[in-house]
């Protein structure tokens, strides 16, 4: 046999029309009705050591390609970072890390396998998601909730912090457990809680993590809390109120993670937030806080309560992203900002879907009660309106049948709505924090986004606040508003006394 093949591979010639029947043989296709078992006398496929005159080579040449077409890619792999390449890194990525041993950042997604072996599936999700490379709050974020540390972490609207504190807590976790809640994400609003929820169960898909998404009371809510829940979602009062009422045991707790965490440790939240964390009673507790904004009154507070924390800083403090053209418009007084944002409207300068920020409820409706006889895509959000409605409303501006969509604090707050081109504050905000929240809602995620804010003379004390976050975030500021007075504390407090004001007699001459 071994003569034979060498004597037909080495250049002998074989008249295949004159032994065609015999070529039939080994070339023959199996039936199709015929099953895989059957023993009819129909030729059986030749093996590769007895097919002599290579009749099958493009069919395995076509087989090898298929299979190699089908194979999963290889996963790049990555080196870890070493010490000497950290500076450089940090420059690069605007990092800035402070704590005693902070984590090393990662580079790379493919870091996660090589460094903290996570889990093959959750890499498959991550990787089926829209993250193609981590941002810098990821890279430093990650690293240091992976290496179960207490956590500071503040960056610009819309650089992926859902993401930095949603997968260390999949892989810390692991699996479900039969044990209770393992895992705590507060957050101010129930849109932005549900929103949480959203992200969890992409990152979770095909996993069987129990989540509690926890806003509201009722029957359903107490049904879903007797379930042996891995990670809760909730909203600080809905919480306090579950803890007062021991509807659950929150002594299993590993991580807790606070999302907008000035906004949780204000002074609106703060008893919440105490109660909380008597509530987490495992010694083992590890807490994360990330935010947008960390005035100094924040941090100080925070650090009562963390042990031994490292703080991930991306980019100047309490500035916005780079990517959001911020203006500021001088309107003269109260009604000229009606008369602004016609003209904006008229001139095409409005490419919806647009987000209207105004100071209170009352200053909502009746700006919605102005724009709706314009013939606009109009509608107002705010928190006196049933959650359903608020709900329908979120998902209309989204599938794009609302264009412009009025709204108070409640939405300025860890949103994403995607594709928003435009901000604009219709009303002054109070603080440096709401203003960058606000306009947080458009540029994200690399995108380019615009911002307008409109400004009386009554406004003109407390510019400078606004003007240092646009000359930090790089944007064109005129010479004169630099130097503009930074407003005291008196000023603000007035600021605020002024809305209120504002707030109650607009309805009258509206």
């Amino acid at each position: 046999m071994d003569i034979f093949s060498s004597l037909v591979t080495g250049g002998a010639r074989f008249d295949k029309k004159r032994f065609a029947s015999d070529i039939a043989v080994f070339n023959a296709p199996r039936s199709r009705k015929e099953p895989e078992a059957s023993t009819s006398s129909a030729p059986a496929a030749v093996p590769k050591s007895l097919d002599f005159f290579n009749t099958h080579a493009d069919e395995r040449a076509a087989a090898a390609e298929h299979d190699a077409a089908a194979a999963p890619p290889a996963r790049p792999t990555a080196e870890p970072m070493r010490r000497d390449e950290l500076p450089e890194f940090l420059r690069t990525h605007h990092l800035k890390l402070t704590g005693t041993d902070v984590p090393l950042p990662l580079r790379s997604w493919a870091e996660l396998e090589t460094r903290w072996k996570v889990a093959p599936w959750l890499y498959d999700n991550l990787l089926a998601g829209q993250w193609p490379e981590p941002t810098p709050i990821q890279c430093g974020a990650i690293s240091v909730m992976l290496g179960r540390r207490d956590l500071l972490a503040g960056a610009p609207t819309g650089s992926g912090k859902t993401l930095a504190f949603l997968l260390p807590i999949l892989q810390l976790l692991g699996a479900h457990a039969s044990r209770g809640i393992r895992a705590v994400i507060v957050s101010p609003t129930r849109e932005l809680a549900q929103q949480i929820d959203e992200q969890l169960a992409k990152l979770a898909r095909g996993q069987a993590f129990r989540t509690c998404l926890l806003t509201r009371s009722g029957s359903k809510a107490q049904a879903q809390l007797k379930k042996k829940n891995d990670v809760l979602i909730t909203t600080p009062l809905r919480l306090v109120h579950a803890i007062d009422h021991e509807e659950l045991d929150l002594s299993r707790v590993e991580y807790l993670v606070m999302d907008e965490a000035d906004r949780l440790l204000e002074q609106g939240f703060l008893e919440q937030t105490d109660t909380i964390l008597a509530a987490c009673s495992n010694p083992n507790l590890r807490k994360a806080l990330f935010s947008a904004t960390l005035p100094a009154g924040v941090e100080a507070l925070a650090k009562t309560f963390m042990v031994d924390e490292c703080r991930v800083l991306v980019g100047p403090k309490d500035a916005a992203t780079a990517t959001i053209d911020q203006r500021l418009e001088f309107c003269g007084a109260e009604d000229g900002k009606l008369h602004a944002l016609r003209a904006l409207i008229q001139s095409g300068g409005m490419k919806p879907p647009v987000l209207l920020f105004v100071q209170s409820i009352q200053r909502a409706r009746d700006l919605f009660h102005e724009l709706v006889y314009d013939g606009l895509h109009v509608d107002v959000i705010h928190s006196e309106r049933p959650k359903a409605q608020r709900e329908a409303v979120i998902q209309a501006f989204r599938r794009g049948d609302i264009w412009i969509l009025i709204c108070t604090e409640l939405m300025a707050r860890g949103i994403d709505f995607k594709g928003v081109n435009l901000v604009i504050n219709y009303d002054f905000p109070q603080t440096v924090q709401s203003y960058i929240h606000r306009i947080g809602r458009t540029g994200r995620a690399g995108k380019q986004g615009r911002a307008i804010t409109y400004f009386t003379r009554d406004d003109a004390p407390y510019l400078k606040s606004v003007v240092n976050v646009m000359r930090q975030s790089g944007c064109d500021v005129p010479e004169w508003m630099l130097k503009l007075p930074k407003p005291s504390k008196m000023l603000k407090r007035k600021l605020r006394t002024r809305w209120d004001v504002v707030s109650r007699t607009a309805s009258a001459t509206w």
